[in-house]
């Protein structure tokens, strides 16, 4: 493990919402709902807007990866 690692003890669960969300802005909704279900088992309150919280979206972008959120099960 890498000091950075240490550094951010969240960054594979973000890592895993990325790609669960744009799983889901691509279609691929059964890989990004298997995505949503491991981070389920780490953080079984995860929601979209944890994930809006971790950077900054505009209005447009935010909407985008709610109506994902939507579609893979993390709304």
């Amino acid at each position: 493990m890498c000091s950075s690692d240490l550094a951010r003890p969240n960054a594979h669960l973000v890592i895993q919402a990325i790609a669960a969300h744009c799983l889901g802005l691509t279609d691929r909704l059964e890989e990004g709902r298997a995505f949503a279900a491991e981070i389920r088992k780490i953080h079984p309150e995860y929601r979209v807007e944890d994930f809006l919280a971790t950077f900054r979206f505009t209005p447009d972008a935010a909407a985008m990866f709610r109506r994902a959120a939507a579609r893979i099960g993390l709304a």
